[in-house]
């Protein structure tokens, strides 16, 4: 039981961390693909945990009660920040190293692809650009030892 009680512990203060880091929608998400990826992983681990809970309530009831306790506020966080980051406006934009389409919210100037996890800075006419220059020299040209 006491075995039982450190998991269910333990995945609380997961979905938790969750909830809190739902909870920073606004900071955290620059791309809509990223929102989904993180919402998905609330949405699972909360529901999870809720799931959890109901059936701990006729098995141990104190741990199901404070693990429905628990969930059901982080499930319900994270419906309210994903419904509230959704009514932001975005727009297209195309990456400047790999070409992939990025909806990225309209407030954002710094993202990485939702691709290639490469840095891209939005200028004032809203193009991305390269936050990194890349070294187009191409290999065959270069001596050894460069």
């Amino acid at each position: 039981m006491e075995a039982v009680g450190g998991t269910i512990i333990g995945a609380s203060i997961f979905v938790v961390r969750r909830a809190m880091a739902v909870a920073s929608l606004k900071v955290e998400f620059s791309t809509v693909r990223e929102l989904e990826k993180k919402s998905a992983q609330v949405f699972s681990y909360g529901g999870g945990a809720f799931f959890v809970g109901l059936v701990l309530i006729f098995i141990a009831p104190p741990i199901g009660v404070f693990l429905v306790a628990i969930s059901a506020p982080t499930v319900l966080a994270a419906m309210i920040g994903v419904s509230i980051l959704g009514k932001e406006r975005t727009r297209q934009v195309f990456c400047p190293y790999c070409s992939s389409k990025n909806e990225v919210y309209v407030s954002r100037t710094k993202l990485n692809c939702d691709i290639c996890r490469r840095p891209i800075l939005i200028d004032q006419n809203g193009e991305a650009v390269m936050a990194q220059p890349i070294d187009l020299t191409p290999q065959h040209n270069r001596k050894v030892g460069e």
